[in-house]
């Protein structure tokens, strides 16, 4: 149809099989959720309901501990007995006589006795009706406290078993710790009876809540975050979750019921977001809730999911790859052909020598169609071949035609320094200059091969320094330091010469003596380089613009200059190492910061190798 998009066999099998199975896990997904979040949602809620009784065991463990050493006071004797002689004079002012002095030290050490080494409680308080109180444990002190003076004394007064327990902030003790936690304590006070059942006193035995926060923290950091509040008799909240603001409409909604249920958990939605956990003791009188959110109740239901659907990723990879499979088994001969064909495009090299494999798809078409494209190929290769062969001969025509243009340029330049120097006498140098021509025209004058060793170029360029040290003696310095292992690089015949000649011929115009050339070779572990460098007036900007202008048109058009270059010099040296290096290369022309030309010539090290092929080809 007009519009409609094609797909293939491949494209079309993966996209059934990704539909069905996506379809099927879908069904599978639903039908979990509604089966199994019900069934985790219980299970979540017994472990919370859990969690509620061991805070609230917790709690009960703080205050019995508390009640033990309260009934260790209350049924011992001998403090009974000491602290009767204590109410009779309570409070040592300085007059007592020794033995009641000795009394109350007796009872102290009873009191210190029974709260035993590992201190269960932190505080003793032992109060005389009468007026006057013993104090062991953190507080060690004799004081004329009148019990009657506390505020939870008349509470304590109206309890139905002269038992009183409540946390609150004593100051007394406060001063012991430097956390805020650590000045708050769980306490126990109850009447102190005679051995007749008097009352004559009242005992009062503390325990800071620092250890049951530890307890309850543990507890805090459980898989549903759960938020643990504990509330005294009258709704005052004793421990509340961090930094949370809900511990007094938490305590409104728990404590507000008028029929408690003791050591029985029980679940409250306190709204659609909140769940509440509360749990009070029988023993205490004490109230725990436990708050859990409805995104941590349902959080296990969420990791499942996540799983399931890493288990469906992971299938959905398995069906994928089946898909593909089948549709490589239908679509083969097709994939043949294709596999054959694209292979000879991979590079040049390939679809010159490369040719088509036969195949038999056993399908008449697709054999008629293959062979149709087998016949193109080798027509198009030969045509290839036939072309390459006309460029490379066009190309090592027009190498050999630069490098006999230099020729006579040099030729002319060396008959005229030794004719200066003939007229000026200078006969045994004129004789070692000509031999020094001799070697030098030999070089020139072999073209079996446009590339030589970086050693016989130098040693040519160092001829020609001869040759013109000769002539200008003194006035002429030259420098060559070429590395050991750049000897054997192979570069452009008579490249080096032509640089050193221009640099000369430039130099002793427009510079007073001596003149300086340097030869200075380098090499990395990627690439080489030659610079000749001397200390001449350098380029001018228009002619280093011309130079320039000149590579930027051969980069951009690919193409090379005719071979009428005025002064050939550097292009010559261009063109032909953009010829020989394909075109990558180092080449450098501008002016030294202190004064004088620079030249630099390179490239690659592996481009190196294969321009030395690329010659050997052509010639």
């Amino acid at each position: 149809m007009i519009g409609r998009s094609k797909k293939s066999v491949q494209t079309t099998l993966q996209f059934v099989f990704f539909l069905l199975v996506t379809l099927v896990f879908l069904v599978y997904i639903s039908y979990f959720i509604i089966s199994e979040s019900h069934k985790i949602k219980t299970q979540a809620f017994e472990s919370v309901t859990r969690d509620t009784q061991t805070a609230s065991a917790f709690m009960d463990e703080e205050i019995k501990s508390v009640n033990t050493v309260m009934q260790n006071v209350a049924y011992s004797n001998l403090v009974k007995e000491h602290f009767l002689i204590y109410m009779n004079k309570p409070v040592s002012s300085g007059d007592g006589n020794y033995s009641e002095m000795q009394n109350i030290k007796v009872l102290t050490d009873l009191l210190t006795a029974i709260m035993g080494p590992s201190h269960p409680v932190d505080q003793i308080y032992l109060y005389s009706l009468e007026g006057g109180c013993v104090g062991v444990g953190l507080d060690n002190s004799n004081t004329a406290d009148h019990v009657s003076d506390k505020p939870w004394y008349a509470e304590l007064q109206s309890s139905e078993d002269n038992r009183l327990i409540f946390c609150d902030r004593d100051e007394r003790l406060a001063k012991f710790f430097t956390y805020e936690d650590g000045s708050r304590f769980l306490t126990v006070a109850s009447v102190y009876l005679s051995t007749y059942y008097k009352p004559q006193g009242v005992i009062e035995v503390k325990h800071s809540i620092s250890s049951l926060i530890s307890k309850l923290k543990k507890i805090d950091t459980g898989v549903y975050h759960e938020k643990i509040y504990i509330y005294d008799q009258t709704g005052n909240s004793i421990y509340s979750f961090t930094d949370d603001n809900m511990a007094e409409l938490y305590a409104a909604s728990v404590m507000g019921t008028d029929q408690t249920v003791f050591d029985e958990s029980r679940h409250i939605s306190y709204d659609k977001n909140t769940h509440l956990f509360v749990n009070t003791s029988s023993y205490s009188g004490f109230t725990t809730v436990i708050a859990i959110d409805n995104s941590d109740l349902y959080r296990p239901i969420y990791d499942y999911i996540k799983a399931n659907l890493l288990i469906f990723a992971g299938f959905l990879v398995l069906i994928l790859l089946l898909s593909y499979v089948v549709s490589r088994i239908i679509t083969i001969p097709v994939m043949k052909m294709y596999s054959g064909i694209s292979s000879l495009h991979t590079d040049e090299e390939s679809m010159l020598t490369g040719s088509l494999e036969k195949i038999d798809t056993n399908i008449i078409e697709l054999d008629t169609l293959y062979s149709a494209v087998m016949d193109m190929h080798d027509r198009a290769k030969a045509s290839m071949n036939r072309e390459i062969v006309l460029n490379n001969q066009r190309l090592q025509s027009q190498i050999l035609a630069l490098q006999s243009q230099m020729n006579p340029h040099f030729l002319y330049n060396s008959l005229a320094t030794i004719s200066a120097m003939a007229d000026e006498g200078m006969n045994d140098e004129v004789t070692k200059m000509c031999q020094t021509i001799s070697r030098i025209l030999r070089y020139i004058s072999s073209d079996k091969d446009p590339l030589v060793p970086v050693s016989e170029d130098v040693s040519h360029a160092k001829d020609y320094l001869e040759c013109m040290k000769m002539r200008y003696e003194d006035d002429l310095i030259y420098h060559i330091n070429i590395p050991e292992e750049m000897k054997d690089i192979r570069i452009p015949k008579l490249c080096l010469q032509l640089i050193v000649e221009n640099s000369i011929k430039y130099a002793t115009k427009n510079v007073r003596a001596p003149w300086i050339i340097s030869i200075d070779g380098r090499m990395t572990g990627i690439y080489w380089e030659i610079t000749v460098k001397d200390n001449g007036p350098g380029f001018l900007e228009d002619d280093l613009k011309e130079i320039n202008d000149k590579i930027a048109y051969i980069n951009q058009t690919d193409l090379l200059p005719g071979l009428e270059i005025n002064g050939m010099g550097l292009m010559n040296i261009y063109i032909r190492f953009k010829t020989l290096y394909h075109g990558k290369h180092i080449f450098r022309v501008s002016n030294y910061a202190e004064g004088g030309a620079l030249v630099t010539i390179g490239g690659e090290l592996d481009l190196a190798a294969d321009a030395q092929e690329t010659a050997g080809t052509e010639g």
